[in-house]
């Protein structure tokens, strides 16, 4: 079977999936986030941190990451621990940003940290997963999410397509070397559209500004693809694994997602101020 069709019936069963979490309702969805998360953090462990799965300290973080994960958003519902969690998750993305451009590639700072601390890896995706229950705190949550994804992957979509078919300019080739300047901007146009026609659509909400704030959206959503780019390079890894055919790994494909989702907390208070959000 070819890489395409792999793909596509990978992307397929993924939004099946996601589908049947919004269906079902809040608690399977905070599940489905659940395993999603644990399995992204098995990724870092193992495939990056080369840490065995027998050992004390991976058995340690899984258990810790779902233990907090329960009770945060299943359990009790915490929103104002949720809260700290989603704040802490902003300041870790920060200072990624900081990590991608200001400390060089060479100097291999995550790999270094990560042999000596295998579990600190794993707060950057960690952190913005347990603050993901911050989006559920409404009757609208289907709404958020749905907002969150199409936005998140409008940017993937418009990225590839415009990079593919128009592309000559270099992003970052030392980090990334398939991605353009013309797939960014194409990825935050597709981004900006596609957000403000789902928010419209869903909130009978619009205003001219909503446009520049989704075309940020894509902006970040794309510096955490690059983040987990540089992270990949200083280890050597081209996928985070191989579980989805096609794809790569769990962490492959939420990259931009877990990096997005904290700031669109921000985002959802700011679009939804005449809202009962």
């Amino acid at each position: 079977m070819s890489n395409t069709k792999l793909r596509i019936y990978s992307a397929l069963t993924m939004a099946f999936l996601t589908s049947v979490g919004f269906i079902a309702g809040k608690i399977p969805m905070l599940i489905l986030c659940l395993l999603v998360g644990l399995l992204c953090v098995d990724e870092l462990l193992v495939n990056f941190s080369r840490l065995d799965r027998k050992a004390i300290n991976y058995k340690f973080t899984m258990i810790i990451f779902a233990l907090f994960f329960i009770v945060l958003n299943i359990l009790f519902d915490a929103k104002l621990s949720i809260g700290f969690f989603t704040i802490a998750a902003i300041f870790l993305n920060i200072f990624l940003v900081y990590y991608l451009f200001k400390i060089p590639l060479e100097d291999e700072f995550m790999k270094k940290n990560s042999l000596k601390n295998p579990e600190l890896l794993c707060l950057i995706v960690a952190l913005p997963l347990l603050s993901i229950g911050i989006h559920f705190h409404t009757i609208y949550w289907r709404k958020i999410l749905s907002t969150l994804l199409i936005v998140n992957f409008s940017m993937d979509t418009g990225a590839w397509f415009f990079g593919k078919n128009f592309g000559k300019n270099k992003l970052w080739p030392e980090i990334s070397p398939k991605k353009t300047i013309e797939g960014l901007l194409g990825g935050m146009l597709t981004s900006a559209i596609l957000g403000t026609i789902c928010w419209k659509f869903l909130f009978k909400e619009f205003q001219w500004d909503y446009s520049v704030v989704f075309a940020l959206c894509g902006a970040i959503s794309q510096v955490g693809d690059l983040v987990q780019s540089k992270i990949k390079r200083e280890f050597g890894i081209k996928d985070s694994s191989q579980l989805i055919p096609g794809h790569g790994g769990i962490y492959d494909r939420i990259d931009s997602l877990i990096f997005l989702s904290p700031f669109f907390a921000i985002v959802v208070k700011y679009l939804g101020r005449h809202l009962p959000l």
